[in-house]
């Protein structure tokens, strides 16, 4: 699962549009846009620490010497130290984030709903916005079928037409 930053802005537009529909929350009226970019600014801040803990990662793994393979474990340890939510966990911590978000935002007047019950509503609309990358990998699969996965031409076509996919449609980052 991965989060887009062309995403952020529909995603935000759809959970506030059904927290409010669904009486989880009460915004005065005129305030509904600023919940939504309260929300993009928690979708955002994530990616910013996501490129930091990338950033940071890469120059340790070439500090150390190490080969390229270790980058996934030093990513997740560094995510560990500082208690973020990455690949699977991704989704849990931005629930997180969104819960805390609207119980403290001034633009939400009362939320209704219980964390788990909020959790309920977030995560469908997370979910189907960040499950992009599988969809895509099913589609680059069923173009490139004609070669035989894990030979090296395989792998180069894979990464040429999801390049291309994502740029086609405006996923890329």
């Amino acid at each position: 699962m991965k989060l887009y930053s062309s995403k952020i802005k529909p995603i935000a537009q759809e959970m506030t549009r059904a927290l409010i529909n669904q009486e989880a929350i009460e915004v005065d009226d005129g305030k509904a846009a600023e919940v939504e970019l309260d929300i993009e600014s928690t979708l955002k801040e994530y990616l910013r620490f996501d490129r930091e803990i990338n950033d940071e990662a890469r120059a340790l793994v070439e500090k150390r010497g190490l080969d390229y393979s270790a980058f996934g474990r030093t990513k997740r340890d560094l995510a560990k130290r500082e208690n973020f939510g990455i690949g699977e966990d991704a989704l849990a911590w931005i629930m997180d984030q969104l819960i805390e978000l609207l119980l403290y935002t001034p633009h939400v007047e009362e939320v209704y709903f219980e964390d788990n019950k909020l959790r309920l509503v977030i995560r469908p609309i997370l979910r189907k916005h960040m499950e992009v990358d599988e969809d895509l990998d099913e589609e680059v699969r069923k173009r490139i079928k004609n070669l035989s996965e894990g030979s090296t031409s395989w792998d180069i076509k894979y990464e040429q037409v999801m390049k291309d996919m994502k740029r086609r449609k405006g996923l890329e980052d």
